[in-house]
């Protein structure tokens, strides 16, 4: 059994066997755990999407940050990338993540996000929804964007999934 199934079974089970009044906020929203992590397991699937440019930086994912836990972490490389049409994250081909229903992609000029009490959704921007769960995936950054840290966030259950922070502040 692969093993990116038999995480998104654990999760099933785990959510499954906890009292009910501990995730009773999550059945309000069963379709989004469900289908976000069916959607999430079908992406670590698909093939790597990497974009061709030159490296202007380069971070790593923080994979023991005080946010993080056995169903919210992630690790791997993130990269700034500069082509002729513009500048690009690329989440490197050794990037993971646990499953997850909602995953997204954010930049910020913030630093240190390493729990939810740090993600402050006004000092971030929205790169869009994080296209596989494991490999490299990348995202267009908005023109003249100017950021330090890369944050993978879950959206549906406000939960910290993984930050980087570049050296220095770099903009495209």
């Amino acid at each position: 059994m692969p093993s990116a199934l038999r995480s998104f079974l654990v999760v099933v089970s785990l959510t499954l066997l906890l009292p009910t009044k501990l995730y009773a906020g999550w059945l309000d929203n069963i379709g989004t755990v469900i289908g976000g992590h069916l959607g999430d397991l079908q992406s670590r699937f698909a093939d790597d999407e990497l974009i061709d440019g030159d490296m202007i930086a380069k971070a790593l994912f923080r994979s023991e940050d005080r946010g993080q836990d056995a169903l919210h972490r992630g690790s791997g490389t993130v990269i700034l990338v500069s082509t002729e049409t513009g500048s690009y994250i690329q989440i490197g081909p050794d990037f993971t993540s646990t499953p997850g229903p909602d995953y997204h992609v954010y930049i910020s000029t913030q630093t240190g996000i390493d729990h939810e009490e740090r993600f402050v959704t006004a000092n971030q921007v929205e790169l869009g929804p994080l296209i596989k769960g494991s490999g490299a995936s990348y995202y267009k950054l908005p023109e003249g964007a100017e950021f330090q840290s890369v944050t993978i966030w879950c959206k549906a259950f406000n939960e910290f999934i993984t930050s980087a922070d570049f050296d220095t502040p770099v903009g495209s």
